[in-house]
């Protein structure tokens, strides 16, 4: 299963998901992406396509997708990562394993 993991700007939310998975769920292909310009990963078409399932950080990237690739809407879900975490930091680990255990991912 390919899973992407979409925040704002992926430098940090999105980012830290794409490492976790990649270290804890080896099983899964992943990456991650954001909806910002002038970062240098952001969502497009292809990385849409190429996902199974799109996994959003907040609102505001479910707003985006609707609005410009409505057609992939109906692969994201809002998991509610808020961006106040460091990078890779303990904390943004322990919300991503929460979250992954709890909808068995």
């Amino acid at each position: 299963m390919k899973l992407l993991f979409v925040c704002a700007g992926n430098a940090s939310r999105s980012p830290s998901c794409e490492h976790w998975f990649k270290e804890n769920r080896p099983q899964y292909e992943v990456r991650s992406a954001g909806i910002y310009h002038g970062y240098p990963y952001q969502v497009n078409e292809e990385i849409l396509a190429w996902a199974d399932k799109i996994y959003l950080m907040d609102l505001s990237q479910e707003t985006f997708i609707n609005r410009k690739y409505p057609e992939y809407l109906y692969k994201c879900e809002v998991i509610g990562i808020s961006d106040q975490y460091v990078p890779d930091s303990a904390e943004i680990k322990e919300l991503i394993w929460y979250w992954a255990k709890k909808n068995n991912l």
